[in-house]
C-alpha cells in the first residue's frame, strides 16, 4: 500500500512538472512570437522613416519639387482714345518668394468699336483682331494687392474698306506693334480665388487706321 501510494505521489509530481514545463514552453513561444512581431514592426517603421528621409532629400535637391506653377485666366475690357475692346488673358508663372513674379502672358483681343474722330481719313468698316505675347511682372505692395508692369508684342490683322473704292472691296492688313500696361491687381491668397484689376495701357501699332492708342482697362478673372 505504501509502495502504491509512493508511486501515485511520484506520478502526480511528474505530471505537475510536465504541466509546468508545457506551460513555460507555451509562454516562451508566445514571448518569442511577440518579440519577433515587435522586431518586424520596428524594421517596417525604420524602412518607412528611411523612405521618407530619402524623399525629403530628393525634394530638397530636385528643382521639380521646388517650383510650383500658378495660373490666372481673366477677361478685360479696355477703353481707349481710338478703340474699345475685350481681351481674354492667360497668365502662367512660377510661385516663388522673389520680390517680382514674372508670368508669361497671352492675350486675345477683338475690336469693332472705335472713335472715328481719331481714325485716319479714307477708311471705313474697320475692325481688328490682336494676339498679345509678353511678360507681366507682379510685385506685392500690401496684403493681397499687387503692382503689375507689363510689356507685350501685339500681332494680328485688321479689316477695312476704302471710302473712295468703288468696288467696296474689304482689305486685310497684318499688324505688329508694342504694348505696355500699368495696373493694380487684387489676387486672392487662396489656391483658387478671385482676381480683379484696374490700370492703363499704351499701344504703338502698324495700323492703316491709327498709330497710337492709350486708355484704361478693367479686369476680372480667376486664379487656379
Amino acid at each position: 500500500m505504501r509502495k502504491f501510494l509512493f508511486l501515485f505521489i511520484l506520478l502526480c509530481n511528474a505530471c505537475a512538472v510536465f504541466a509546468q514545463f508545457s506551460l513555460d514552453t507555451l509562454e516562451a513561444n508566445k514571448y518569442l512570437k511577440l518579440k519577433e512581431e515587435q522586431e518586424r514592426q520596428a524594421r517596417m517603421q525604420d524602412s518607412i522613416r528611411k523612405a521618407q528621409l530619402e524623399e525629403k532629400q530628393l525634394m530638397a535637391s530636385d528643382i521639380r519639387y521646388k517650383l510650383h506653377w500658378g495660373n490666372m485666366l481673366t477677361v478685360k475690357q479696355s477703353a481707349g482714345f481710338m478703340e474699345n475692346s475685350y481681351n481674354l488673358s492667360y497668365y502662367g508663372y512660377f510661385i516663388t518668394k522673389d520680390v517680382w513674379t514674372l508670368p508669361i502672358s497671352i492675350k486675345i483681343s477683338s475690336s469693332k468699336s472705335y472713335n472715328a474722330s481719331y481714325m485716319n481719313s479714307g477708311y471705313k468698316d474697320w475692325s481688328q483682331s490682336l494676339t498679345y505675347l509678353g511678360i507681366s511682372a507682379f510685385r506685392n505692395i500690401k496684403d493681397n494687392f499687387y503692382l503689375s508692369l507689363a510689356g507685350y508684342v501685339p500681332l494680328g490683322w485688321e479689316h477695312y474698306r476704302l471710302t473712295d473704292d468703288l468696288t467696296d472691296k474689304r482689305h486685310l492688313h497684318l499688324l505688329a506693334g508694342i504694348d505696355t500696361e500699368e495696373r493694380i491687381l487684387y489676387i486672392s491668397p487662396d489656391k483658387v480665388g478671385l482676381v480683379l484689376g484696374f490700370g492703363f495701357y499704351q499701344r504703338l501699332i502698324s495700323s492703316k487706321v491709327y498709330t497710337l492708342d492709350s486708355g484704361f482697362s478693367l479686369e476680372v478673372g480667376v486664379k487656379f
